[in-house]
Parts: structure tokens; C-alpha cells; sequence
């Protein structure tokens, strides 16, 4: 019970053998040594010393020299081979010089001569066993610089159990930790089943080191648990010798407990032992607390530089942005009458020959055009127009507009679509672009390096979030590009053949979206670039009703212009329209179409111009130049206000930027009707038939 269990542990003294062939020498020695407070053994001979050492630790040994069967030499080398911790005092009446040094050169601490004076043995096994604490404390100062010179958690927890095992002379040891519930798990054992190490989470109180986590001190248990009173209850998870249980706590705070067994070895702890793991206790808290602040100051770190990098990034981003924008705008101008002159050549039937050429002219404007779009997206990080949206749609639609160059270049397609993929929120357009880019970059790579390849797509659901995967078998991507292949402007195809916005742009459209986009590369053996986006939360899809169909699928996007040729709701010839642009190509644009469909035109290169005939005369509609110098979109539209209300009902504004957050709300805000720059004949063709249609019709922004 308890109480034997503490007169064991608590009031341990040394221990001494005494081996000697002489009877009255074992007994007055024994008497003597008792009276001083040891406990004594007796043998008789070596052997017997032996088994009892082998079967229980002793601190100091006095052994005869000469004796029947092994003599003292031997009885001292198999000794010290089972307990090496064990002090030896060598006592004979047959000394010689050549005895005494092979003695000590085996490892015996002293060497007296009988008859022996007891003042002379007391002060010899007193420094033997102040040796041995000394030797303890050196063990446990070497112990401690092996535990304090890694950081690592791993390597720690390892070193923490060897430690253990090696200071308690133990042959089992486990390290418990204390997780973020406050719950006990096992963070490393020498021999607990794998089943065990998994499912074991402990609260405070719960089995011995739940109960011990709770105590101030170690705890030594040298018999069966389930007879100790302060274990009732618990059964253990197999028999054990003996064991001592450390709570691992650092500034009162517990970190965990260390489990430390004799499972083979037939041996009680003492006192020594339970003080020793006491010190090793604090040792092991104060190395797993200094590694554990170092992960913290490590991480932190990390994310301290991640800010900085994300601080710098954005700064870079924004005076890129900047340049970008301002770049843009000078190039939507130019590009806007390239476009405008070659649609106005191909709506007058021009011979094949020029045809072919106004084609190319306008295949390529596009072509610049949409890079324009990708250099302004990129420089305001457009916020995307989310809806319920079913991803596998947008996939589907994806690989139907890019079949032809697919099929071209021998690209097979395998879609591999979960058809239960649960809705997103986002934004078709934007995403379509990313697949889009993705594929195309994909399809480039096969085609170039095999002639053909296989495309895989996939997508399935986890957890809260759709995972898309677009994998290619082409010449995949170096660890050095894979870095960088999200930064504006890298692309390692040819001069012309690429911005190196594809990818930037689509990170960032997908970080829009609260999702994530990686690329993992096998040289060699092709590219996979996964995808990760957010599940839409149920109340939004409810209330949209977007369990009806997948958004985005099989719909026009928004303010697209009704078909070349629409009838309803033309204007009658005649209505008069003023056209307010700096630039002179423009303007003559707008004059030619405008008066091809009959209305009447008149123009002004400035803000006061524009004003000025406004003033003078009656327009029907007016299109104006959203950045008019000195007079801006919210100050025209005021004044015409005030001034001219009707025409204010029939304002449409050219814009560079059409799309930016400033001029979507703008026009959100006005009611205003917005055309970016450059803009499709078409689409003025359709903005004016809905603009004479409709009294107020609703703001949009059109391209």
C-alpha cells in the first residue's frame, strides 16, 4: 500500500555489500555500517555477489581479494560489467603493491589492508559515495548540454527519452505533451503501441499521468498500481517494475510529464533516483520551453518577413500599377481608332485581298487590346462580380472555346468533373480567363516539346472548398521557374509569343476569389497547377436560387449588345448627337458610324467647347469623353443637370478604364451608361438603339 510504498522510496539509505569469506569479519562490519545508518547485504563468496547484484542495486561494494572460487579481480570485473555505477572497495589482508594498482586499474575506488580501521572504511565509502553523486551530477551536466544542443522538436523529444532511460537506469520511457485542448498526448515512446500513441489524448486527472500532470513533484511507483490508494481505478496498459512519473512544468505553467519505467529490470527507484528525475525534470521543461519559444520566434519571424515581403510586393505592385494604368490609357486611345477605321473598311465589302488584310489588322488590335485589359486588371486588381457559380461549367465552356487550338495541336482533353460538385461564388468571366490562360499555357508547352500531349482536369470537393487540378504531360517546369511563374512579367517563351501577365493576373483573380493557386512540376514528366476556392455558404445559395442552374453556363455576359441588325427600338433618323473627344480619330470614328445610321452629328475636342454648343443648340444625346480636360464626368453630368436634364437622361461616357472600382461606382451611383475604350462599332451601334429605346435605361458598363 502507500505507506510501504513511501518507507521504500522516502527513507532510502546506501546500500552496502559486504564480500568476504570470513563469517565474523561480514558481521562485525555489518553491525558497524548498520549502526551508522546503511543498509547492508552480506555475501559470501563471488558468485553469490554477483547474482545479488544482478538482482538488486547496490551503491558501494567491500570485497576480499582472496576468496574461494573467483577471487576479489574478478568478482570486481563482472560487478562492475552488470553496474558500472557501483563504487568498489577493495579490503584484504594479502596486499601487495601489484594488487593494489591492478585493483584500482579495474576500476576499484580504494584499497585497504585489514586489519582495517572502521574510521579509515567510513571516510573511504563516504567519498565513494561522493563520488558517485558527483559522477550522477556530471551525467546529468553532460545530459543536459545533449537535450540543450538541438531545437529541433523531433530530435528533442528523442534525446529527452535516451536521456531518461540513461540517467533512471530505466529500459522504457514515453514523452507526454500537452496539446492546445489541454489534453495529454504522447509525443514519443520507446514502446507503446502505434495504436496507443494515436488514440491516446489524456485530460487533466484522467490515469497516472493525467493524475500526475496535477501533482508539484515526481511520483515513484514500485508495485502493482492498482494497489497504490492514489492510482485506485486504473489499470495500467501492461505490468511494470517499477516507475517514476515527472510533471514538466516552467514557470508554473505544465508543459507535460515524463513517464520513465523499469519493465525488465527486477529493481525499486529510491530516493536518489526520485531526486534525480526531479532534476532532470526541470531540466527537460526548461530545453522543451527554449525550444518551444524558438519555434515561436521562428515562426514569427517568418511571418514577419512574410509582411515585409508582402509590404514591399505591394508597393512594387501599386507603382507598377500606376505605370500600368497610365500606359494603358495612352495605348486604349490609338487602339480604339485602329479598331474603329478597320471595322468601318469591313462594313463596306472591301475586295478579298483588303479583306484579308482588315481581318488581320483586326484579329491583331484585339489581340492588343486584350493584353491592354490584362495590364489594367493586373494594375487595379479588379474585384471580381461574384455569383452562385458551378465550377464545372465553367470548365466545360473553357475547353469548348479553346477545342479548335486543341485539336490542332493534337492535345487529347480528359474531364474529369465531379458531378456533385457544390457551388462557388465568383465571377464566370474572370475565372474562365484563369482556365483559359492555364489550358493555353499547357497546350503550348506538349505541343512544343512532344508535337501532342494529354490535358487531365479535374475537380472534386474537400471539406469547405472545390479543388480544381490542370495537369499536363509536357516538359514540366524547373524548381527555379516554378518560383517564379506568379511574378508580373516572367515568361520564358519567346519575345512577342508572351506578356508573362497570365499567370500574375490569375493569382490574383484567385486570391479575389479567397482562394489559392500552386504549381508542383516534375521535370520532364509535366506540370499540375491545383486550384483551391471557397464552397458558397448555403444561405447565399438559397437565396439566390442558384440550385436551378450552374451560373455562368450557357449565359451571355453582362450589357452584351442585342445581334448586328436588331430592329427593335431604333431611333427615327434625325435625332442629333453631340460627340465630346480630345482625340480627332475618334471623333471622325463616331461621325462616320453615327451618320451611316442616320443621326445627326456634331463634335467638340474640349470641355468648354462642349459646353458651349450645348448651350447654344438642342442634341438628343450627347457621347463624352469621361476625362474631358477641366471637365470631368461628375462635373459634366452636374451641369447638364442643371442645366439640361433631358440630355442628362441620354449621356453615354468613353472610358479608358471603363471597369475600374471608381467608374463602376460612378456609374452605379449616377445611373450613367459607360463604353470602354476601345469599344466595338457595334456596341455604340447598341447602346444608342436602347439609349432612344428606353427613358431612363439602367447603368452598365460596355465594351
Amino acid at each position: 500500500m502507500t505507506t510501504a510504498f513511501k518507507t521504500a522510496a522516502e527513507t532510502h539509505s546506501p546500500s552496502i555489500l559486504i564480500i568476504d569469506d570470513e563469517p565474523t569479519l561480514r558481521d562485525l562490519l555489518g553491525q558497524a555500517l548498520r549502526e551508522r545508518g546503511y543498509a547492508v547485504s552480506a555475501a559470501e563468496d563471488g558468485r553469490s555477489a554477483v547474482e545479488q547484484v544482478r538482482n538488486a542495486r547496490f551503491d558501494v561494494a567491500l570485497c576480499d581479494l582472496r576468496m574461494p572460487g573467483i577471487d576479489g579481480l574478478e568478482t570486481l570485473r563482472q560487478i562492475k560489467a552488470i553496474n558500472p555505477d557501483i563504487e568498489i572497495i577493495i579490503i584484504t589482508a594479502h596486499g601487495t603493491m601489484e594488487s593494489a594498482i591492478e585493483s584500482l586499474r579495474q576500476g576499484a575506488f580504494d584499497f585497504l589492508v585489514k586489519p582495517v580501521v572502521l574510521q579509515d572504511l567510513f571516510f573511504s565509502i563516504n567519498k565513494a559515495l561522493e563520488r558517485r553523486d558527483l559522477r550522477e551530477r556530471l551525467g546529468l551536466f553532460e545530459l543536459s548540454r545533449t537535450i540543450f544542443s538541438t531545437l529541433d522538436p523531433d530530435e528533442l523529444y528523442g534525446r529527452v527519452v535516451q536521456s531518461a532511460i540513461q540517467v533512471l537506469r530505466a529500459d522504457d520511457a514515453s514523452l507526454m505533451l500537452l496539446d492546445k485542448k489541454d489534453a495529454l498526448y504522447i509525443a514519443l515512446s520507446t514502446s507503446l503501441q502505434q495504436e496507443i500513441l494515436t488514440d491516446t489524448h489524456l485530460a487533466m486527472g484522467e490515469r497516472i499521468a493525467g493524475r500526475v500532470a496535477m501533482q508539484p513533484e515526481p511520483v515513484v511507483i514500485n508495485e502493482d498500481v492498482g494497489r497504490d490508494d492514489r492510482f485506485g481505478g486504473i489499470t495500467p496498459w501492461r505490468r511494470i517494475q517499477a516507475s517514476i512519473v515527472c510533471p514538466l512544468t516552467m514557470r508554473g505553467a505544465l508543459l507535460g510529464v515524463l513517464n520513465v519505467n523499469r519493465v525488465r529490470i527486477p529493481e525499486r527507484y529510491t530516493e536518489r533516483d526520485r531526486r534525480n528525475a526531479m532534476i532532470l525534470a526541470s531540466l527537460v521543461a526548461l530545453a522543451l520551453g527554449n525550444a518551444r519559444l524558438h519555434n515561436e520566434l521562428q515562426a514569427s519571424m517568418r511571418r514577419l518577413e512574410e509582411t515585409q515581403e508582402e509590404v514591399i510586393q505591394t508597393e512594387k505592385m501599386t507603382a507598377l500599377g500606376n505605370l500600368l494604368s497610365g500606359v494603358a490609357h495612352e495605348l486604349n486611345n490609338p487602339l480604339c481608332g485602329v479598331l474603329g477605321y478597320a471595322q468601318l473598311m469591313q462594313q463596306n465589302n472591301p475586295e478579298p485581298k483588303l479583306a484579308k488584310g482588315i481581318d488581320i489588322i483586326l484579329r491583331e488590335a484585339e489581340r492588343a487590346a486584350r493584353i491592354v485589359k490584362n495590364l489594367l486588371i493586373f494594375a487595379r486588381r479588379e474585384k471580381p462580380e461574384k455569383k452562385p457559380l458551378g465550377l464545372n461549367g465553367v470548365i466545360l465552356k473553357t475547353i469548348e472555346r479553346k477545342s479548335y487550338d486543341l485539336n490542332v495541336c493534337r492535345i487529347e482533353v480528359k474531364a474529369e468533373l465531379d458531378p456533385k460538385l457544390p457551388f462557388i461564388l465568383g465571377d464566370f468571366h474572370q475565372l474562365q480567363n484563369v482556365f483559359a490562360n492555364l489550358i493555353t499555357n499547357a497546350q503550348q508547352a506538349m505541343f512544343e516539346a512532344h508535337g501532342k500531349g494529354t490535358l487531365t482536369i479535374r475537380s472534386q470537393a474537400e471539406e469547405h472548398k472545390v479543388v480544381i487540378t490542370i495537369a499536363d504531360d509536357g516538359p514540366g517546369i524547373s524548381a527555379e521557374n516554378a518560383r517564379r511563374v506568379f511574378d508580373p512579367f516572367f515568361t520564358t517563351k519567346e519575345v512577342g509569343k508572351g506578356t508573362g501577365l497570365g499567370l500574375s493576373v490569375g493569382l490574383a483573380i484567385i486570391r479575389d476569389h479567397g482562394g489559392s493557386i500552386r504549381v508542383a512540376s516534375d521535370p520532364g514528366r509535366g506540370a499540375t497547377f491545383t486550384l483551391d476556392l471557397p464552397v458558397a455558404p448555403p444561405e447565399l445559395l438559397a437565396a439566390s436560387g442558384a440550385g436551378q442552374a450552374a451560373a455562368g453556363e450557357a449565359t451571355a455576359a453582362p450589357g452584351a449588345a442585342p445581334a448586328a441588325g436588331a430592329s427593335e427600338g431604333a431611333p427615327a433618323p434625325g435625332p442629333r448627337i453631340l460627340v465630346a473627344d480630345t482625340e480627332p480619330h475618334i471623333q471622325d470614328i463616331l461621325v462616320d458610324l453615327l451618320r451611316q445610321l442616320g443621326y445627326r452629328v456634331d463634335t467638340a475636342g474640349t470641355g468648354e467647347g462642349a459646353l458651349a454648343k450645348i448651350r447654344s443648340s438642342d442634341y438628343d444625346a450627347l457621347i463624352a469623353d469621361y476625362a474631358l480636360p477641366r471637365l470631368e464626368g461628375g462635373k459634366l453630368l452636374e451641369t447638364l443637370r442643371a442645366e439640361k436634364p433631358a440630355l442628362a437622361r441620354r449621356l453615354v461616357f468613353l472610358a479608358g478604364d471603363a471597369a475600374s472600382p471608381p467608374l463602376r461606382e460612378f456609374a452605379a451611383t449616377t445611373g450613367s451608361l459607360m463604353i470602354g475604350k476601345p469599344f466595338s462599332l457595334e456596341t455604340v451601334r447598341a447602346t444608342l438603339q436602347r439609349l432612344f429605346a428606353a427613358p431612363s435605361p439602367e447603368p452598365e458598363i460596355l465594351h
